[in-house]
């Protein structure tokens, strides 16, 4: 009777641990499917935005080679070599379309999608596998970018490829899954060259993990040949885009305060996408920050200390080394090369590695005593309510939040065409704010627009047909003009 009836245990348990399993796959992939649905609409529907546009314009038309030298039209760290390559690979088999163009981006969402989930499935807890990835995947901020021809939505997805892998090679010594893990990291850095810092230290780990298993040289360099040969592929085809760069002082974004006031701070604005104004509210989320990171480091080195570091604490401890030494070379960099500190979209590919950080900062507290499983149960689901809640908010198919000046242009090019078909000029001459160059040329490329002339960047001074302005800059343009259309979304008027 005892054995059947523990039987019976075991059997419900395994019963029950299936039906959460399939209960979590079904949630992340409803999200997944609504998640993806967004972003391939605003790929459709997005006006292209003035980086994307410049790309298109003045490095995807130039040929391969000149594409990954960087000798492009224009020398510019606009050139995210992997996207440029994708987006003219996809003109010439599509057309220029905007979805098109950006279909490399969505592409890149799924395989986010897929290796996010794959990474928190590792957790023990279900309700931090589900939260995780909820986490994980309702940035706005990142998802501007799954529907942008940019190559941060390439490195990002890489990237967790990238981590999928080293954490499988960690569990089991395996070449294979070291070599998939350094090549996803080369297609990262070629998709931004940001993730260097993501590709070192990468290198470091790995050398720490052969170095504390063996603690002999001769068998680290031999069981490092494969990522000694990527690293000099990686070398190779580097060196002279970023020798371009460095040339051209095009490594010019970013900033000079430090760590915390350029990096953190401006990833938490980026997060709120302009909808939350609230100092409490990002206190709040700045003291998660740091509560997080030391929380977690001090769970860490008592493991450490216990020997008692078993998966996913493994997992804990790469992601947190992987977030401690980018800081830490960035840091370097700037004090050593002068160069400034990522901000922004630059420094967009920390903030998922911070928030598969508190996903396992959680799970820790759920893998511990009857208080620190309440705090895990209860404070978790409050957090990624918020966070939908947050994103609810910031869901729009108008803009992009570095780009939202462009949201109007590619309406004001249709009204325009209306304007001249109405009146039956031939020829129209168009003044306007510099920043709306590279988007106004693009359509007029790739629309055929021969009736427009080219815009210059001289800006909205001097005779001309129409404006296209800023609000902001309509006391620039010359004599009193009538207002055609004001565009709310983009603060820009076109003007007669």
């Amino acid at each position: 009777m005892k054995i059947s009836f523990s039987i019976s245990i075991r059997h419900y348990q395994r019963s029950s641990q299936q039906v959460a399993k399939r209960f979590s796959l079904l949630i992340c992939i409803i999200i997944s499917g609504l998640l993806l649905t967004y972003t391939v609409t605003r790929a459709i529907h997005l006006s292209f935005t003035h980086d994307e546009s410049y790309s298109y314009l003045y490095a995807s038309l130039d040929s391969f080679m000149q594409i990954i030298s960087n000798r492009t039209t224009e020398i510019s760290a606009n050139n995210h070599i992997l996207n440029t390559l994708f987006m003219k690979l996809f003109d010439n088999v599509f057309g220029s379309s905007e979805i098109s163009l950006r279909l490399q981006s969505v592409m890149a969402h799924i395989v986010y999608l897929i290796f996010t989930f794959l990474i928190t499935r590792q957790f023990r807890s279900n309700l931090v596998q589900i939260s995780g990835f909820i986490i994980l995947n309702i940035n706005p901020y990142l998802l501007d970018f799954f529907s942008l021809a940019r190559g941060y939505a390439l490195s990002i997805a890489f990237m967790m490829v990238s981590l999928y892998y080293f954490i499988e090679y960690i569990k089991e010594e395996k070449n294979k899954r070291l070599t998939i893990s350094f090549i996803a990291a080369v297609l990262a850095t070629l998709s931004n060259f940001s993730l260097l810092n993501y590709f070192a230290s990468l290198i470091l780990i790995h050398q720490a993990v052969l170095y504390f298993k063996y603690r002999d040289m001769r068998t680290n360099l031999k069981k490092s040949k494969a990522v000694i040969a990527i690293v000099l592929l990686m070398v190779l085809i580097c060196y002279e885009p970023l020798r371009k760069l460095i040339k051209y002082g095009r490594f010019d974004f970013g900033g000079t305060t430090g760590i915390w006031s350029d990096t953190v701070t401006s990833e938490i604005n980026m997060f709120l996408y302009q909808r939350v104004n609230s100092p409490v509210i990002f206190k709040i989320i700045a003291a998660i920050v740091i509560i997080t990171v030391i929380s977690t480091g001090i769970i860490l080195i008592r493991k450490l200390s216990k020997k008692t570091l078993v998966f996913p604490d493994k997992t804990g401890l790469l992601i947190f080394s992987l977030l401690m030494l980018i800081l830490l070379s960035n840091t370097v960099q700037h004090y050593l090369l002068g160069s400034p500190y990522i901000a922004e979209r630059f420094a967009l590919f920390i903030t998922p590695l911070f928030f598969l950080l508190f996903a396992y900062f959680f799970d820790a507290l759920a893998s511990g005593g009857k208080a620190l499983r309440l705090i895990s149960i209860s404070s978790l689901p409050v957090v990624t309510l918020a966070m939908c809640y947050h994103l609810l908010s910031c869901l729009n198919t108008s803009y992009a939040l570095n780009w939202n000046y462009d949201a109007s242009t590619k309406q004001m090019i249709s009204d325009l065409k209306k304007e001249k078909e109405l009146i039956g000029i031939k020829k129209i001459d168009l003044g306007i704010t510099w920043w709306f160059e590279p988007s106004i040329n693009f359509y007029r490329v790739t629309n055929h627009l021969d009736w427009l002339n080219k815009v210059k960047r001289e800006g909205p001074k001097g005779e001309h047909d129409y404006y296209y302005i800023s609000i902001e800059e309509q006391s620039l343009v010359p004599k009193e003009r009538v207002i055609i259309k004001t565009y709310q979304g983009s603060a820009s008027r076109l003007l007669k």
